[in-house]
Formats: structure tokens, C-alpha cells, sequence
């Protein structure tokens, strides 16, 4: 955790058990407030803040500016809430840090990654929004040392940056509740939402209350009555992630040997059972992003089509693998479509990034880059390549890749351009399933199926520390992280091979799940008819009409 290298003055407030103070944060320097220009007003039930002046350099100097904070009791009696209003004289305002000190020291218990994760070291940061790890929506919950459950929200709205840090200090533990506006938005004033501290009875009590709000923030629709869940997607009980061509051009099955497995799949369970996930369809896997088109090495446009007939003969669902937010820079013509749609930082910083591919043992293959959904530019050419090669080729799903990420980029807005390229690419077909990767809470309206999350390649649950939350509206499957039957091959960068998870949990959210590489079928048949025997048990337990 890194910090200033000096002790903080600041002012001090309190009210009830809570003691506070304000930073307001800019792209150039960071602020707090003047006590000597500072109003209180309050009584048992509020309180209220008022600073006609601002100070830098850590109190050292004034500087122009304005902040007001609320804070009034929670209607139960057990917390508060805090509403802040700032502004600067000319500065855009990057964030606002409200600083609660001597907070109760605890573990928080709300995560997806593990059970419960101390305060540890220098400190703990948890972030929203957060598709694989952290928050998944803008709440943490904390068993504190006296077996006390207290928790920290925000009542945004929309979706917006949170960051929710805990630090330890001389003066014991302090919490950071820090808002970032949405970066098309900053200006040199901000309204903060409200943030919630308080007491509840349990995990399921405060979560229960912020679910039934998020629902209709956000306005969720089950599962079961989505309009944008077609009626077949609903009898799925396995999807098959059957793995093409990987990043340096090694094919693992090309689409002759992959109708050659659905066939050998449709005669184990019932074809409308099984989803064929294809990463790596359009050649080599992620290099090939930005250009989507069926792979000479595979069997070319003959090859693909032949491969999509015999999957709609047998009755199993198509759900090829795009690329939503990376592209590969090299492509023809990407000055036009894709430099103007890069992803930038809030500071506007173009956005970059890879992976280790090739086992050079670094991140730096230039190879990747990062684009916002919500770029005309970009988001027209993904709509009109995937569109054309649905009404092509007939397939009957769309996965976005890391459609779960989310960057405040000062250009475009990429949730609301996230959700706009899913509409248009449903837009007068019904019959599409769109899936993503990762979740949080909002991003279940763009991708209602979506692949689990993990940390470095250990693959957790979304529906796990509060299972309603995802459940009633989403159903996720195994990462393609998941090990193949076999040696554990997961076809893909994260952990390479995987032996120790094989296999996903039965549960309502999360449907069976293999991984079929090169040799799967051929060395693991016995494994691979195992999660099939799961897929059969899902079916009978969770879907309607099974036979």
C-alpha cells in the first residue's frame, strides 16, 4: 500500500462514534479543508460540515474552494450516512476521500476470492467495479474482533469508480471511502452519493437490503423472464469450451475435429444440452482480435460453415469467442477505427496491455491494446463483423471477451457503451445469447451468461458469499482457466495447465462445464463422460422438463 511519507493534518469531526474529514483530490494536487474557515451545525440526529475554504501542502497553504458534509443517523439507529458536496476554483475534481479514524478492526467477509481476508501489512484496497476479484458490487462487510458485523456502502446509482481502503495507522485503524466521478463528467464540482456505515445482525441482513436496492438501481430481471435470455439457453446443462488455435498458431482442434466432438458429445447427452464455446476460432487466439473471419488453417470458410451445419443438424448451440475491448494495433486500417477508440485512463493515459504468451516469461508482445466499446469507431466495425457473421454462419450465441473490465475513460463512457454494443448486436435477433466474461452487479444487464471469475488462474464463483445477488438474475460457467480432462491443458495462457480443477460445482448459477483440447477425447473419454453425468444431474435438478 503506498501513502504519503508525512503525517497528515488535517480536521477532525465527529458525530455519534465516527470520526472524520474530507480530501478532495484533482490531477494536480490534493486538498483538505480550512479549519479556520469552517462551520458546524448539528444535534443528536445530524450534523452538518461546512468549509468556505480549502488548504494544500498538507495545511501549509490556502487555497479556494468549498466542501459541505452531511451526516445524519440511519433511520435504525445502528450507522450513518454521509452526503458531501466540493468544489474547487478552477480544478477538475478526480475523486473526493472521505476519512473515517479509529475504525473497528476486522476481516472482511464479502468477497468472492476467499471466505474472509484480513488487514494485513500496510493495509487492504478493494475496488468497484471489479469483474473477477474485490467487490462485485459497492459494499464491504466486516466481522469485527468483538464477532460484531459492520459494514461500508455506497448508494450510487450508477456505475461509478469506489475504492473502500483500510489502513493501519499509530491512531489505530482508519477507512478510506473515496468516490471517483465518472471521467466524461468531471468538472470542478461533485455531488458524492450518500456513503452508509453501520450495524447489522449478519452478512445476509445487509446484503439482502442492498440486493433488494441494486435490483431496482439497476432494474434486474430474473433469470427466468430476461427478454434477453432466449428460450433455448435455458436448457443448457454443459458447455463445452472446446479449444482452437492458440496465440502462437498451435491448433488444437480445427473445425473438422471439432464437429467430430460435438458428434461424439451428442451421442453421451441430449444436443440441446450443450453450448460449443470457441475460443480461438478465428485464428490465432487474442493476435487476431479486431479481425474476425473463420482461419485458413482451420478449414477456411468451407470449414467453419460445414462445422456450423452439422452443429445446427445435431441441435447443439454455436457460441464463438470475440474480443470486446483488445485488438491487436498491426491490423489494416487501425489508425482509422482503432486509435480513435482506444481506452484512456481518467488522466487520459491510452491503456495497454498482454500477456505472457509465449513463455518470455514478460508482458510485453505489443500485440494488445485496449479500445472502448463505447468509441463509435470501434464499437460500429465489432457490431458489423459480429452481425455479418451471425447472418452468415448462422451461429446462435456472441462471447465477449473481458466485457467485465471497466475504465473511467475521459472520452467515451464504457459501461453505457458496454451496454449499447450488446443491444445492438441483439438488435432484431432474438435468438442471440450474448455471454462475458467476469460480473459485477450491473454488468449482468449487458451479458446474462458469463464465465466464472478467477485470481492468477484459481478459478472462484460469483454466486459465492452472497448467492442471491447473482443467482435470480445470472448463470456463469467454468473459466477457460478450467483444466482439461486429462493432463489439465487449459488451452490458454492463465496457468497453462490446471490438473487441480478440472470440474465445476453443481449449482443453480453455475452450469457444468469441459474443457476439450487437442487430445481430451482421446486420452480422458472416461473423465470428459463424468462432467457429462453432471450435466445430466444439473439438468434434472435445475431446469424445467428435464428428461
Amino acid at each position: 500500500m503506498q501513502d504519503v511519507s508525512f503525517e497528515k493534518q488535517h480536521p477532525l469531526f465527529q458525530f455519534n462514534s465516527y470520526t472524520f474529514t474530507l480530501y478532495i483530490h484533482t490531477f494536480e494536487n490534493v486538498y483538505g479543508l480550512d479549519f479556520d474557515r469552517c462551520r458546524v451545525i448539528g444535534n443528536e440526529d445530524s450534523l452538518t460540515v461546512t468549509a468556505d475554504g480549502l488548504t494544500w501542502a498538507n495545511g501549509q497553504e490556502k487555497a479556494e474552494g468549498r466542501a459541505v458534509i452531511h451526516v445524519r443517523k440511519n433511520a435504525d439507529g445502528r450507522g450513518v450516512r454521509f452526503r458531501v458536496e466540493a468544489s474547487t476554483g478552477s480544478k477538475k475534481i478526480r475523486s473526493v476521500k472521505l476519512l473515517l479514524e479509529g475504525v473497528e478492526n476486522g476481516e472482511v467477509i464479502n468477497l468472492r476470492e476467499t471466505p474472509s481476508k484480513a488487514i494485513e501489512g500496510s493495509g487492504l484496497l478493494l475496488h468497484y467495479p471489479e469483474g473477477w476479484r474485490s467487490l462485485y458490487t459497492p459494499l464491504v462487510i466486516m466481522r469485527t474482533d468483538e464477532d460484531r458485523i459492520v459494514y461500508y456502502r455506497s448508494l450510487d446509482t450508477s456505475v461509478r469508480d469506489k475504492r473502500f481502503t483500510f489502513l493501519r495507522t499509530e491512531k489505530g485503524l482508519s477507512a478510506e471511502l473515496i468516490f471517483e466521478e465518472d471521467a466524461v463528467r468531471m468538472q470542478n464540482e461533485v455531488s458524492v452519493p450518500e456513503w452508509e456505515i453501520g450495524e447489522c445482525d449478519s452478512l445476509e441482513a445487509i446484503s439482502a437490503l442492498h440486493h433488494k436496492e441494486t435490483e431496482a438501481n439497476f432494474n434486474l430481471q430474473p433469470w427466468e423472464t430476461r427478454s434477453d435470455v432466449p428460450a433455448w439457453a435455458r436448457d443448457i446443462s454443459l458447455v463445452a469450451a472446446i479449444h482452437m488455435q492458440h496465440w502462437n498458431g498451435y491448433i488444437f482442434n480445427d473445425y473438422k475435429k471439432t464437429g467430430d466432438t460435438l458428434e461424439w458429445l451428442a451421442e453421451r447427452i441430449e444436443p440441446k444440452r450443450i453450448l460449443a464455446y470457441l475460443p480461438g476460432w478465428e485464428g490465432r487466439y487474442y493476435w487476431q482480435y479486431g479481425d474476425f473471419r473463420p482461419d485458413p488453417r482451420m478449414g477456411g470458410e468451407t470449414g467453419f460453415e460445414a462445422l456450423m451445419n452439422r452443429a445446427s443438424k445435431l441441435g447443439i448451440r454455436m457460441m464463438p469467442m470475440f474480443g470486446m475491448n483488445v485488438v491487436n494495433p498491426g491490423l489494416e486500417n487501425f489508425e482509422q477505427w482503432g486509435a480513435p477508440s482506444r481506452a484512456h485512463t481518467a488522466g487520459g493515459f491510452p491503456i495497454t496491455g498482454s500477456v505472457d504468451w509465449d513463455g518470455s516469461r514478460h508482458y510485453d508482445h505489443a500485440s494488445n491494446t485496449f479500445l472502448n466499446p463505447g468509441a463509435p469507431g470501434w464499437q460500429n466495425r465489432l457490431v458489423g463483423q459480429i452481425g455479418k457473421l451471425m447472418d452468415r454462419y448462422g451461429f446462435d450465441g456472441v462471447f465477449l471477451d473481458i466485457s467485465a473490465a471497466w475504465m473511467n475513460d475521459p472520452y467515451y463512457h464504457y459501461y453505457e457503451g458496454f451496454i449499447e454494443l450488446c443491444r445492438r448486436i441483439r438488435e432484431n435477433r432474438p435468438d442471440c445469447l450474448i455471454a462475458g466474461e467476469g460480473w459485477y452487479d450491473a454488468a449482468g444487464l449487458g451479458t446474462p451468461l458469463m464465465q466464472s471469475g478467477h485470481t492468477d488462474g484459481v478459478m472462484h464463483w460469483h454466486d459465492e458469499s452472497y448467492a442471491p445477488l447473482f443467482e435470480k438474475y445470472n448463470r456463469s460457467f467454468g473459466h477457460l482457466c478450467l483444466g482439461a480432462p486429462g493432463k489439465g491443458s487449459t488451452g490458454v495462457h492463465e496457468h497453462g495447465y490446471n490438473p487441480n480443477q478440472r470440474r465445476t460445482p453443481i449449482r443453480r448459477s453455475i452450469i457444468p462445464t469441459v474443457t476439450i483440447v487437442d487430445d481430451t477425447i482421446a486420452t480422458a473419454a472416461e473423465e470428459v463422460e463424468s462432467i457429462i453425468a453432471d450435466a445430466k444431474v444439473y439438468a434434472a435438478q435445475f431446469l424445467t422438463n428435464p428428461k
